[in-house]
This record gives C-alpha cells, sequence and structure tokens, in this order.
C-alpha cells in the first residue's frame, strides 16, 4: 500500500486533512486483512477481476464483494478488509484511495493496523494466549501468529481457494462510475462531469462519506 506524502509532493492534502493512497496488486496479489484510522473511499483505476472481503463495524459477517475498472467502494472507518487480484489474468488491480484524516492518528495520512504478516497485531500474542482465545490448538494457533511473513502484501500459490463473491451484497456496497450516466457531457467538448452522492448511492452515508 502506497501512501501519499503530504509533506513534500501534495502539501495541500495535508492543509486539508485529506490522505491518499494507492494499492497495486499484480496477479494473484494479496493484501493482508487490515484496517485504518478513518473512512476513506476507494476508486479502481485499473483492474477487471479484484476481490475484497469486508468486515463492517458491529458486524461479525465478512463480506466478499467483486471489483472492476470504474467501480466505488467506501470502506467505513473500523472496517476490516483484505483485498486480492486474482491469477487467471496478467492486468495488475490499482485501486485509489481518499479519505478525511482529520481525526486520525496522523491528519493527513492514513494509519493502517495488520492483524498477521511480519508487523502484524497477531505476531505481538503469545501461541498459548491465541490458541484460548480462539479456541485452537498449538499448532493452529501457530500459523494463525506466524505463517506470513510479510508486511502488508504477498502473493498467494496457484490452487489457493478465495471466498466467491456475494453480487447481491455488492449492488449495496459497490458503485461503478464508469457505467453511470453524467450530469454534464460537454458536446464537441470530448468530456463529462459525475458527481457521486448517498441520493445516487446510499452506502456512502452508511460509511460516513456523505457530505
Amino acid at each position: 500500500m502506497e501512501k501519499v506524502d503530504h509533506t513534500t509532493g501534495f502539501p495541500m492534502l495535508g492543509k486539508e486533512r485529506v490522505g491518499a493512497g494507492r494499492l497495486v496488486l499484480r496477479p494473484r496479489g494479496f493484501a493482508l486483512p487490515h484496517y485504518a484510522d478513518s473512512s476513506k473511499i476507494g476508486y479502481v483505476l485499473q483492474g477487471s477481476d479484484g476481490i475484497v472481503g469486508m468486515v463492517l463495524p458491529k458486524s461479525s459477517e465478512e463480506v466478499v464483494l467483486r471489483l472492476k475498472k470504474g467501480d466505488v467502494i467506501p470502506v467505513p472507518l473500523g472496517a476490516l478488509s483484505w483485498w486480492y487480484t486474482n491469477g487467471d489474468h496478467s492486468e495488475e488491480a490499482v485501486i485509489v484511495f481518499l479519505g478525511e484524516t482529520s481525526k486520525s492518528h496522523i491528519p493527513g495520512e492514513f494509519t493502517y493496523f495488520i492483524l498477521n504478516g511480519g508487523q502484524g497485531i497477531m505476531g505481538g500474542f503469545s501461541p498459548e494466549f491465541i490458541g484460548r482465545a480462539y479456541k485452537m490448538n498449538e499448532k493452529e494457533a501457530n500459523k494463525l501468529a506466524k505463517s506470513q511473513t510479510g508486511i502488508l502484501l504477498i502473493k498467494l500459490e496457484p490452487g489457493v481457494s478465495m471466498p466467491q463473491p456475494n453480487s447481491k451484497t455488492a449492488e449495496k456496497m459497490v458503485y461503478n462510475i464508469d457505467a453511470a450516466p453524467a450530469d454534464v457531457d460537454v458536446k464537441g467538448g470530448g468530456g463529462v462531469f459525475k458527481t457521486l452522492t448517498a441520493v445516487r448511492f446510499p452506502f456512502l452515508e452508511e460509511a460516513g462519506l456523505s457530505v
């Protein structure tokens, strides 16, 4: 996950307390489960076979969504998410994120908290503690805490089975703005103007991203 440095190339982001980042996933690339300290909205710049898994705040159920170019997906504060791009295609998935960060740990930046991997939260607990908390045996607890050494991004081996996306949930949580009608179409000018509000996409308000 690449964060945009607001102190150098984009000082206006820091001034307005806006965080920005970019996630690039190569085929079979997997962003380990993590959450951020602010709400954000993602836009898929490139890719046709991305998958995101998300556990929303105050919910224990995971939702799995398919992503393609033009999709907009809000990520609420406190949501746990992982991101993956299918290995059947050679195209990278590129997703950019923007979010209001005035109440973040570092205003103007996203701070990420990773559950597992080389710097994951799970690595700070003993296998015995994890085993008791999740009702696992010692082997399972060790695997959960220490099997992944990547910091955030890893590459999954061929044949790894991923959860299947839910098309009904996608209608609520994902909006393809590329396919949406233009608010303003400049005849002969070669340009269009589109806006996205909670009126058209109610999940924006639920995620705390509507103004």
